[in-house]
């Protein structure tokens, strides 16, 4: 309710209007405000976001400042850590994201300006802002008696020989013997990623080649040193998809 008080009281301090014109703006602006309560209670609880760009290797965080219903703009502080020229921003792709339990709001905006008076940037309002599953794919857990091998090629370095924990459409987690810390930060572009699926096919199936980003990754030193990497597909040929794909439901059939 208190969002609706904050919006409808400001309205009804406007210039008064024909009873049926205030009905139908009280109608459409109830529905927009329904709409984005989501992210106007990022901004009253002033919760951090994480804000993701094509250009940087690392994501920013954020905070929501302002939902401007009648300009559909959506208002964010100036990102942290901060970038030099925000300015160079304009006219390109962002991605928001929060996580709220198990469920996440991931969405894409256009930076529509950036204000040097406020250190703000405007973006515009997206369609969809509600919160969904933070998995989009089924993921599924290998065996460690049918271990599946993947080459995992960083852009610079040798690459890394690993065994698959769980896969799924969108991403895998792999295991690398040794302690990779030094050589590993969050959406570290991954050039190559092959994958030797288990078949009973002679010849066996070619590998699954792809690239993708690294999303998190841990170091355990026991029972013995390995680090474990999580790593999220970028750029996969339908082809291998469809490979992947069917493996992962004759497996699951199987299981």
């Amino acid at each position: 309710m208190k969002i609706f008080d904050r919006v409808f009281g400001r309205l009804s301090k406007s210039t008064p209007e024909p009873e049926t014109e205030q009905l139908n703006s009280h109608t459409s602006l109830f529905s927009q405000v329904n709409r984005y309560a989501s992210l106007i209670g990022l901004q009253d609880q002033r919760q951090l976001i994480e804000i993701i760009s094509s250009d940087f290797n690392d994501s920013f965080q954020s905070m929501i400042v302002g939902v401007d219903l009648y300009q559909q703009q959506l208002i964010i502080d100036e990102l942290s850590p901060k970038i030099q020229n925000p300015e160079a921003l304009i006219g390109r792709k962002l991605t928001i994201r929060h996580q709220k339990d198990r469920q996440m709001i991931n969405i894409s905006v256009d930076v529509i300006a950036w204000s040097e008076d406020t250190h703000c940037l405007h973006l515009s309002l997206p369609e969809d802002t509600s919160y969904g599953p933070r998995r989009r794919d089924y993921r599924m857990e290998l065996l460690s008696n049918a271990p599946v091998n993947a080459v995992i090629t960083p852009v610079y370095g040798s690459p890394w020989h690993s065994t698959l924990t769980n896969i799924s459409l969108g991403g895998m987690r792999i295991i690398v013997s040794g302690d990779l810390r030094p050589e590993l930060e969050k959406h570290k572009p991954l050039k190559k990623c092959s994958l030797v699926l288990p078949s009973n096919h002679f010849p066996a199936d070619p590998p699954i080649n792809c690239s993708g980003r690294v999303k998190s990754f841990r170091f355990i030193g026991r029972p013995y040193r390995r680090t474990e990497i999580s790593i999220e597909f970028d750029t996969i040929s339908e082809s291998d998809q469809l490979a992947l794909q069917q493996f992962i439901e004759q497996t699951s059939i199987a299981a």
